[in-house]
């Protein structure tokens, strides 16, 4: 029993002994398996670039590569110090992560934050295969800039489920001054970012995702100010099927240097969306994009062609799932009232191949509709600023299109509606195949 009792200490005491060093092995090889950051573009990738195992801790470096449109590849380097002591909480190492300016820049880097770290992570991974980091961004408080700093908190699992949180109280930014010698400022206040989705492993795309951004109060110079502003986000896969929209809202907006018709808005909305999208064509587009990516060294022409080529093969599969796009709606509220603007254009399912034989049939194919509404004192103010020739001219125009029915002209308000279906076109019912040359022939005056 004794012997018994000794075997099992000794193995156990063994376990706890060796459990730090397992720990460096499995972190050295899950960090060597990252490539794609969950949430992030395909444009930023993450590379391990050394790792130095210890038996309590060990040290790696890493850089981050962004890919600008211009073809410049722009490198972030950093450094992780990681402590193998596993934790009664699940966790078998955590691992702190700070920036590691370049030596070109160094210097400013550390005058701009005042000696601290500009950016700390603090990164717990669990033995179930997922991560919960903790992050905080120094403050700054320059001539030029001041931000109050901030923090983030980003959730991964293995299952490629991810989710993230950013606060930043504020940011202001002082530029040169303009051509009547003010200086150009932005002041941020009360910036939020919230994200989540599932990002596929095989792909690193998030199919499934949603995303935040508000502000609570941004002013530009002496330009205007918004507040309650929110930048979304949403994007859903079913079966083949992919779907994605933006969103913009903003509750009250103010533009000191606008016409006074046009100063004050609220509740501006803007969001438009593409769905009926079919996702492995998609797929195989981002593959192909990313492949070129790194065969080109980030060639922003060679990657253009790649992709083109790319939408080309899958055309008729595109096609095929009979895309859908709208923008519900675009519209802001004036003091004389409401502007408002909605619109889609959709193929049925099913042309892909008909499309591709004859682009022609897609023009009978395609169904459009919208609508849009306009105070008439909003119109009768922005005919003001056009001047007084073109003012006229527009008047007349205008009169002509109520009087032959295509706008509607009620309780102070101008708006219509109109449709292209079957390769007819009809604006508030009537017909006006024959409108389009017309229009034609005025915009060329």
């Amino acid at each position: 029993m004794n012997k018994l009792a000794i075997g099992l200490g000794v193995v156990i005491v063994a376990g706890i002994a060796a459990a730090p060093y397992v720990s460096g092995m499995m972190i050295e090889k899950r960090m060597q398996s990252v490539s794609a950051l969950p949430g992030l573009s395909d444009g930023i990738t993450w590379s391990l670039d050394s790792y130095q195992r210890g038996y309590l801790s060990s040290t790696a470096t890493s850089h981050v590569t962004l890919a600008g449109a211009d073809g410049t590849r722009y490198l972030i380097h950093f450094k992780h110090t990681i402590n193998q002591i596993p934790g009664v909480d699940g966790r078998y190492a955590t691992i702190q992560t700070v920036w590691v300016p370049d030596a070109e820049i160094k210097p400013q880097v550390e005058q701009l934050f005042s000696g601290k770290e500009p950016v700390v992570l603090n990164t717990a991974l669990s033995v179930f295969g997922g991560a919960h980091t903790e992050g905080e961004f120094a403050p700054i408080n320059q001539p030029q800039v001041t931000f109050s700093g901030g923090t983030m908190t980003i959730d991964v699992a293995a299952s490629g489920k991810f989710a993230s949180t950013g606060a930043f109280d504020s940011l202001n930014i002082t530029g040169q001054k303009d051509d009547k010698g003010m200086p150009q400022s932005a002041a941020f206040k009360g910036i939020t970012l919230d994200a989540d989705g599932v990002m596929d492993k095989k792909s690193h795309i998030a199919w499934n995702s949603q995303f935040a951004m508000k502000v609570a109060s941004l002013t530009v110079g002496n330009e205007g100010a918004l507040s309650g502003l929110a930048l979304t986000s949403h994007s859903l896969r079913t079966g083949d099927d992919f779907a994605v929209d933006v969103g913009l809202d903003v509750a009250n907006a103010d533009f000191s240097a606008a016409p006074p018709a046009f100063r004050t808005m609220k509740d501006l909305k803007f969001k438009y969306g593409i769905s009926r999208i079919d996702a492995p064509a998609l797929e195989d587009i981002v593959k192909q994009a990313q492949l070129a990516q790194k065969q080109t060294m980030g060639d922003p022409d060679k990657i253009k062609q790649a992709v083109s080529m790319s939408v080309m093969t899958h055309l008729p599969a595109l096609l095929n799932a009979g895309p859908k796009f709208e923008i519900d709606p675009i519209s802001f509220k004036l003091p004389d009232g409401t502007v408002a603007l909605h619109f889609s254009a959709e193929l049925p399912p099913g042309h892909g191949k008909e499309g591709m034989n004859n682009p022609m049939s897609l023009l009978n194919l395609l169904d459009m509709k919208g609508d849009f509404s306009v105070p008439e004192a909003v119109y009768q103010a922005a005919q003001t600023e056009a001047g007084p020739d073109r003012q006229a001219v527009n008047e007349q125009q205008l009169q002509q299109m109520v009087q032959k029915g295509y706008i509607t002209q009620s309780n102070g308000m101008l708006s219509t509606n109109f449709a292209f279906k079957a390769g007819q076109l009809t604006i508030n019912g009537l017909p006006a195949n024959d409108l389009l040359g017309v229009m034609a022939a005025m915009s060329a005056r």
